[in-house]
């Protein structure tokens, strides 16, 4: 499906939305307070692959089936069933704001809108997150949310855009169904803007099943002590809550930069960082993290720093990824340079480096061939593991690389998928392109959407490599058991 076929998809998945009306009832239960305790635990493999969550709106119901999987990174017929469509518009200067969808459990609120406005024509840059943005006033349960995202939009043409409001409800003691007032104030690009007033006021029912630990789990790195004292469990998502005290609690502050949470399915999940509090002079920190994914059936989890998710190398003080075409062996230490200019664009969307610079491990490849000639090939991302590529669509308006990429490599790599042709022109995301979304997590299937390319050319394909896997013992873990 080409992007003229995704907007109309939107346009029309919106309108329905708006007629219908349907609204998703859903069975409601409490949450469930599980105490459980402590054990000690050892570390094996780097790397990262999760089953991410957010995943989450992936297709926020039906309003927006095709374009979203890239907007929130991936689709998924779950949030199709739970999203409770609103279809409620508000217009001001001529401006019109609809809130769309709406999912949230007692971890994460996700609401979908659309705005639609002369104010959004004339907009010529290629980062769609510059589209527009706003300035809003969020209330949940008339408490205000302590953690909100940075906005995540698409352009569905010259007036009309898509925008997602995320917030982390994980300190609101939610009941069953849920009050949210949202006003917005300010439609805005850059330094110009409209102000206006835009109010909805609505209510959830919040998703069933969350679950509710205090494991008072502890560990310790040289004098100081870690502890997880409360982790919640959701559908969306589950979230963390940290305390660190000690002398070297900035070294420990660092590493939870590098942490993984690892589960008993095998899966390697990325936390987010939501909130934290440091005091110097008591040596203490205390902050809380995010999983965006269900951990619904697993026996415990596993908390400790990680290394890189990518083999890197350090010239002149910069580090940059080292690359692996298909079908070549792992070079262990041999690499080759490409580099060329900034072009007009990439200066326009805030690129600030002299120079765009690749680094491809061994030699340079040799081989090209039309893309459609790689389905079935193979990129070695360690001496161990591999990534094939299953298929490969070239459309009026993208190219769909999909791949099946192994539980240990990371599905953030794929977004720094390189397209290389004959002379070593390369072809990659755009500044602010989202450009992966899972077909199918439980079998590691990620599609990797590009902008059109010449199909006269020849190619190859560049991911990143990734650290090779190997058993160690990390410098602190933290092993929750959830049965």
């Amino acid at each position: 499906m080409n992007s003229k076929m995704y907007e109309e998809a939107v346009i029309k998945g919106i309108e329905r939305a708006n007629q219908e009306m349907k609204g998703n009832k859903r069975k409601i239960t409490s949450k469930k307070m599980v105490p459980i305790a402590a054990s000690l635990c050892l570390v094996g493999g780097i790397g990262l692959s999760q089953p991410t969550v957010i995943n989450a709106l992936k297709e926020m119901g039906e309003s927006f089936n095709e374009f979203s999987g890239y907007l929130f990174g991936g689709t998924t017929e779950k949030f199709q069933k739970v999203a409770t469509e609103i279809g409620e518009s508000m217009t001001d200067k001529d401006s019109v704001i609809t809130v769309e969808e709406v999912v949230l459990d007692d971890n994460l609120l996700l609401m979908a809108l659309t705005v639609e406005s002369e104010f959004l024509k004339g907009y010529e840059g290629l980062n769609e997150n510059d589209f527009f943005n706003l300035d809003y006033r969020l209330r949940v349960n008339h408490r205000i949310p302590e953690a909100m995202n940075a906005f995540r939009v698409r352009k569905i043409d010259e007036k009309t855009g898509a925008i997602i409001i995320e917030a982390d409800l994980s300190t609101i003691n939610l009941k069953d169904e849920v009050m949210i007032e949202l006003g917005v104030n300010r439609i805005a690009r850059g330094y110009n803007f409209i102000e206006g007033k835009w109010d909805f006021k609505f209510k959830v029912a919040k998703l069933e099943g969350t679950e509710e630990f205090h494991p008072n789990v502890k560990t310790a790195y040289e004098d100081t002590s870690i502890s997880l004292n409360r982790l919640m469990k959701s559908s969306l998502a589950t979230t963390f809550e940290l305390e660190v005290k000690g002398q070297t609690v900035n070294e420990v502050r660092y590493q939870l930069d590098q942490l993984v949470v690892r589960g008993s399915n095998g899966y390697i999940y990325d936390p987010t960082f939501i909130s934290g509090n440091f005091d110097e002079k008591s040596k203490e920190y205390s902050g809380r993290l995010r999983v965006d994914s269900d951990m619904d059936g697993l026996e415990w989890l596993e908390l400790y720093p990680r290394e890189e998710i990518a083999r890197h190398v350090q010239v002149d003080g910069w580090t940059y990824e080292i690359y692996q075409t298909p079908n070549k062996p792992i070079f262990s230490d041999e690499y080759e340079k490409v580099t060329r200019l900034p072009n007009e664009q990439e200066l326009a969307a805030g690129y600030g480096l002299d120079d765009v610079t690749y680094y491809i491990n061994g030699q340079l490849p040799t081989e090209f061939k039309p893309l459609t000639e790689y389905i079935s090939d193979e990129v070695w991302v360690n001496s161990t593991e591999k990534v094939t590529i299953e298929n490969v669509e070239l459309q009026n308006d993208e190219v769909v690389v999909t791949v099946k990429i192994p539980s240990t490599y990371s599905e953030r790599n794929l977004a720094r998928l390189v397209l290389f042709d004959e002379t070593m022109n390369d072809y990659a995301a755009r500044e602010g392109q989202l450009i992966v979304a899972p077909k199918d997590e439980s079998q590691g299937i990620y599609q990797i959407k590009l902008d059109a390319i010449d199909t006269n050319k020849m190619y190859t394909i560049a991911l990143p490599l990734m650290p090779e896997t190997n058993e160690e013992v990390a410098p602190w873990c933290l092993r929750v058991p959830l049965k």
